[in-house]
């Protein structure tokens, strides 16, 4: 999703992080990836891909993992060093907190730039320790 300049500074990138995590508890996969898309797809349909790999966090290596819906997610806004040639400009990492499990449910938030041009988007989700 292409942003304006102004939204990438840390308070909005921060309120793309809670706009994500809200769909996440809502398991609102389509409008995710509306919103974002999904950078690791791989050729599978986008919302079908979100929901595999969030349920793989969850449940894969014998976890009984479930998101929980009272606690708020930290969310983390972090910058590259710029210029780089990768153009990668931000990331914002979400951390879920999961009940059943110790660990929590990571998803990250991608900013690239290219010919001063903005963008976020949807990198993935993991299982964090």
């Amino acid at each position: 999703m292409r942003i304006a300049y102004d939204q990438t500074y840390e308070a909005p990138l921060a309120n793309f992080g809670s706009e994500l995590v809200r769909m996440i508890k809502d398991r609102n996969y389509d409008q995710i990836c509306n919103r974002f898309g999904y950078e690791l797809a791989f050729d599978r349909p986008l919302a079908d891909a979100v929901a595999s790999d969030i349920e793989l966090c969850l449940m894969g290596d014998g976890r009984s993992a479930v998101i929980n819906l009272v606690y708020e997610a930290r969310i983390l806004v972090k910058y590259f060093k710029q210029p780089n040639s990768s153009n990668l400009f931000g990331l914002v990492e979400c951390f879920l907190p999961l009940d059943q499990d110790s660990g929590e449910l990571l998803a990250e938030l991608i900013v690239t730039t290219k010919e001063n041009k903005f963008y976020v988007g949807l990198e993935g989700v993991s299982y964090a320790a």
